[in-house]
């Protein structure tokens, strides 16, 4: 996938396309774009190059916006005779995350899948995902959030 390319754009309004050539296909993402429309709604931006192991076993450039964040218990723990409270952490609860090679985590609740997208727009706090597989999605920032 092309990171930062505008070539054979769909719409003004497209993020991640892909473009058709003579023998393949290249994925094209506008993560500056992506980063625009995260900070326009309020939601949180995060681009961090880590290995996701149900994507891939290599590391990869993850661009990830957060419509919302949940917050882990604390936990208490037995640590050489003395009893210790570990404090819980921020964690999100409802978000996408698009790896470089266009693959993406999204987890709404408790429901978590991985997409190969082709595809992804914006309309209003909406983002509009077609799939490899020819799924739509729709996963609206607003109920998200």
């Amino acid at each position: 996938m092309k990171i930062g390319s505008f070539r054979g754009r769909p719409s003004k309004k497209h993020m991640l396309w892909t473009q058709r050539g003579n023998q393949n296909a290249t994925k094209r993402f506008d993560d500056q774009l992506f980063k625009r429309w995260v900070g326009h709604h309020g939601f949180d931006f995060d681009k961090q190059m880590r290995i996701d192991h149900d994507r891939a076993d290599e590391s990869r450039t993850q661009f990830r916006c957060v419509f919302k964040w949940g917050r882990r218990k604390g936990k208490r723990v037995e640590i050489g005779g003395k009893e210790v409270e570990l404090e819980g952490q921020k964690t999100p609860k409802n978000f996408i995350e698009i790896d470089s090679q266009g693959y993406a985590r999204v987890k709404a609740g408790s429901v978590e899948d991985i997409y190969n997208i082709v595809e992804m727009r914006y309309d209003g706090a909406a983002l509009l995902i077609k799939t490899a597989g020819g799924e739509k999605k729709k996963l609206d920032g607003k109920k998200l959030s």
